[in-house]
C-alpha cells in the first residue's frame, strides 16, 4: 500500500539523519535556551528530500477545500531563502500557477519591485519551519496588504515554540511537529539545572 503522507516517525528519521533536527542544549544569540535545534537546509540540500517533503506537504494542502476549488490558479508564496525550495516542490506537485517569494530586511518582509503577487491572487503560504509563527504572520500581512487572498498556510516542520499567534480562519497544515522546550534565560533553564552540556548556535 502506498503511504501518501509519511508519519512523524518517518519524517523525524529523515530530519535527524541529515542533521536538520538536533537534540541537546543550545543557546541562541538572543539568550534563549532550547532543547532542539533546527537546520532545515541540511535536509533540503538534496533534491530527493525536497521532492519527498514537498509532495507530502502538497497532499495535505490539497485536502483543504478552498485549495482544491482554486487549483491550478494558485500562487505559492514563501520567504527567502528557506521557503523557496519548499515552494517550488509544492508548486510542481499541485500544478499551481506560480511561485513568489518575499525578501527579508531586518525584521521586515518585502516583495522586489514588479515581483510581488497580483491583486486578487489566490495564495498558499509555505515555509520550511515555523518556530513561533512570527515570520509567517509577517508574510500573511504582506500578502493581505498586496490584496492577495490566502487559501492556506503550510509548513514542513512546526517546532511548537511559544509564544505564537494563531492564523484565525486560515487553514494551517504541517507535515510534522515537535514540542520544543525553550527558556528565556539560563536562570529558568531546566537543562542548565540538570547539567546538560551547552552549545551556542546561530539561527
Amino acid at each position: 500500500m502506498t503511504v501518501l503522507v509519511p508519519d512523524h516517525t518517518r519524517i523525524d528519521r529523515l530530519l535527524t539523519s541529515t542533521g536538520a533536527v538536533r537534540r541537546g542544549h543550545f543557546e541562541f544569540p538572543n539568550g534563549y535556551h532550547v532543547d532542539t535545534f533546527y537546520q532545515m537546509p541540511l535536509a533540503l540540500r538534496r533534491y530527493n528530500n525536497v521532492l519527498k517533503l514537498g509532495v507530502a506537504l502538497s497532499r495535505l494542502l490539497r485536502r483543504v477545500p478552498g485549495v482544491r476549488a482554486e487549483l491550478p490558479h494558485v500562487t505559492i508564496v514563501a520567504v527567502a531563502s528557506g521557503g523557496i525550495p519548499v515552494a517550488f516542490s509544492v508548486r510542481e506537485a499541485l500544478n499551481a500557477h506560480e511561485v513568489v517569494w518575499a525578501e527579508k530586511s531586518g525584521t521586515e518582509l518585502y516583495f522586489r519591485p514588479y515581483a510581488g503577487i497580483d491583486s486578487g491572487a489566490n495564495c498558499i503560504l509555505v515555509d520550511d519551519i515555523m518556530l513561533t509563527s512570527t515570520t509567517l504572520q509577517r508574510l500573511k500581512d504582506l500578502v493581505l496588504a498586496s490584496q492577495g487572498r490566502i487559501l492556506a498556510v503550510g509548513v514542513l516542520v512546526d517546532a511548537g515554540m511559544q509564544p505564537r499567534q494563531p492564523f484565525g480562519d486560515i487553514p494551517f497544515v504541517r507535515l510534522t511537529g515537535y514540542q520544543t522546550r525553550s527558556y528565556a534565560s539560563p536562570a529558568e533553564c531546566e537543562l542548565c539545572k540538570n547539567g546538560v552540556p551547552l552549545e551556542k548556535v546561530r539561527f
